[in-house]
């Protein structure tokens, strides 16, 4: 459902939480057509992805608001656990073709400042027992949190920030 790239790009509009109609939507994702975004749109709603918080009425015509519906984006683990193989390799290579298209997208920008907009790509390799690593995660996840929860201010610049944690081959 989500795999489509249309539909994963307009999701990834909404996971800041912030609510949006279809006319801002297009501001935003400039290379989709109208017609395809309505269409898509469509396909969310209908698959309790998105939700219709509001409904404005603008010249006989009305304006719907939609916001993400968390509980239908969210894999639980029990989710996670009744995936193929093969359905873990497509969710994992849109990711990094949608993390890549992120790039892209920076790399295109006319004054790129790696160090000024904390650019960075790496990986490291820890050694952590299987206790370490889930105090890591812990750790990590109310890093986030704390960061997440911050008010939104005019200097302020959106910030995508990535994890993988894969286990090493020896």
């Amino acid at each position: 459902m989500i795999l489509h790239p249309v539909r994963f790009r307009i999701i990834q509009r909404f996971i800041d939480g912030k609510k949006r109609t279809a006319k801002q939507l297009a501001k935003e994702l400039k290379d989709i057509t109208q017609a395809t975004l309505y269409r898509q749109l469509d396909i969310l709603v209908k698959n309790d992805m998105l939700k219709i918080v509001k409904e404005n009425q603008i010249r006989g015509t009305v304006e719907k608001v939609y916001a993400i519906n968390y509980s239908a984006v969210h894999l639980s683990n029990e989710d996670i656990k009744g995936l193929s193989k093969d359905d873990h390799l497509k969710y994992f290579i849109f990711f990094t073709a949608q993390l890549t298209k992120n790039f892209e997208q920076y790399l295109e920008k006319d004054e790129i400042d790696f160090k000024r907009d904390g650019v960075g790509y790496r990986q490291v390799a820890l050694y952590m027992s299987q206790e370490q690593l889930e105090n890591f995660v812990n750790d990590l996840r109310k890093l986030i949190e704390k960061y997440d929860s911050l008010p939104e201010s005019p200097n302020q610049s959106k910030r995508l920030i990535t994890t993988i944690i894969l286990p090493g081959l020896e």
